[in-house]
């Protein structure tokens, strides 16, 4: 089976997530899977269109990975089918990961605290990803860049940073050395049904997700459960009961699912490397 062939077709045809699941399934256990003759006829345009779908990335600055290509098959492992990337910049490093995520209604508190800690982090040498969304993530971006590079992933096409005011950030991260990376084609609006995806490759990418701030309905929470199922850290850094911000992370702890994390030494501590003094 052509892997990169697969990976595409799973990105960009509009197929369910249960029709990919049950072709991965197929495909893995080497048979042959079933599909409609509009889904078979979109798989063989797909080939024809291939270096199309390459060469549309090189004209945006960015490149199109996919199964095979340097540092990809260890990002997709832990995902349940492969995917097609569109990078800007360069992949996550290996080593340390973190994700930083929280409140897009971020308080002046909580994003201080989020760029001191994700400059810290950056300094001892762990790589801090988050989804470029504004508030905590625009943050945590911010903060690493004083110190190094910091890679984002996007809940939309390149053609469509976003949020807009975000794209010189993103413009930053890439010449600072990180990466800006997005499993959606160029042309994909920031549609809320995108998120989810986003969230899913943010908390498969890295060694455990940081939860700085956040309402107890929240993306960022989504993020922090899907972390917990597959088997990453959580830390969050608890609050009053009063504050509305803390709500998240004072839920995670009363639920035992949390480390409490009261500095990045905290963090660093349980990565195993060595404390931020």
């Amino acid at each position: 089976m052509d892997l990169r062939l697969w990976a595409l077709a799973f990105t960009v045809l509009d197929w369910t997530e249960r029709q990919k699941a049950e072709c991965w399934a197929a495909l893995e256990s080497r048979v042959e899977p079933l599909l409609t003759p509009a889904q078979a006829a979109a798989l063989g345009r797909l080939a024809v269109d291939l270096p199309r779908y390459l060469q549309a990335a090189r004209d945006r600055g960015a490149r199109l990975l996919l199964p095979g290509d340097a540092g990809v098959d260890a990002l997709l492992a832990p995902l349940p089918y492969p995917v097609a990337l569109w990078v800007r910049g360069t992949l996550p490093p290996v080593g340390p990961r973190v994700a930083i995520v929280g409140s897009r209604q971020a308080s002046t508190r909580g994003k201080t605290r989020t760029r001191a800690w994700a400059k810290a982090l950056t300094e001892a040498g762990v790589a801090v990803l988050s989804g470029l969304a504004r508030g905590i993530d625009g943050a945590a971006h911010g903060g690493a860049l004083e110190a190094g590079a910091t890679w984002g992933i996007m809940g939309s096409g390149l053609d469509h940073p976003y949020p807009p005011e975000h794209s010189p950030l993103m413009d930053r991260m890439v010449a600072a050395g990180g990466g800006v990376i997005s499993p959606f084609p160029p042309e994909a609006p920031p549609l809320k049904w995108h998120f989810p995806r986003r969230n899913w490759l943010l908390a498969a990418w890295v060694d455990g997700v940081l939860v700085t701030e956040a309402r107890l309905r929240s993306g960022s929470l989504v993020t922090a459960r899907l972390a917990l199922d597959l088997g990453k850290e959580l830390w969050v850094c608890p609050g009053s009961p009063e504050d509305p911000s803390a709500e998240g992370p004072n839920a995670l702890l009363r639920e035992g699912a949390a480390h409490i994390c009261l500095s990045p030494g905290d963090l660093l501590e349980d990565l195993g490397t060595h404390r931020v003094t």
